[in-house]
């Protein structure tokens, strides 16, 4: 029996190894993204810590004003960075959906022609059916003839 053969099966191949790529970089860029939330949270934990922390002494007050100073900048620091990683999610994101709609319209592709040679496959078995039965018939009758 013929096996079916999709003849773009190469090319449907290298757009899933696309696409895994694709996911592999949007895990990286989303990885980035949170360490970076998770530090300006750390940030925001310090410079809380600094303003409300307890201790009235003049060198506490000192130390608790440099590190408010220290969390602020960092923050400051921060914030471009959070953009620049939102940016490349977006892009990564962008990539991904594009990368896995081709996959999937290549994949659909596939499916339609396995289809159609099923279906073609079963016609031809039906019809080689029908001639044996056809043929056996003729023979019987020829048999019975004589």
């Amino acid at each position: 029996m013929k096996r079916f053969r999709f003849s773009l099966a190469a090319l449907l191949s290298l757009r899933k190894e696309q696409t895994r790529k694709s996911e592999f970089l949007l895990a990286r860029e989303l990885g980035k993204l949170i360490a970076i939330q998770n530090r300006i949270k750390k940030t925001g934990q310090a410079r809380n810590n600094a303003l409300f922390g307890s201790g009235a002494s003049l060198d506490e007050l000192r130390m608790r004003e440099n590190l408010l100073r220290k969390a602020l900048n960092e923050h400051k620091a921060l914030k471009p960075r959070l953009a620049e990683a939102e940016k490349n999610v977006e892009k990564a994101r962008h990539n991904y959906i594009e990368d896995r709609s081709k996959s999937a319209a290549l994949e659909k592709l596939r499916e339609r022609r396995r289809y159609y040679w099923d279906s073609t496959v079963k016609q031809e078995e039906m019809k080689n059916l029908d001639e044996i039965a056809k043929r056996t018939t003729l023979r019987l009758n020829a048999i019975e003839e004589e």
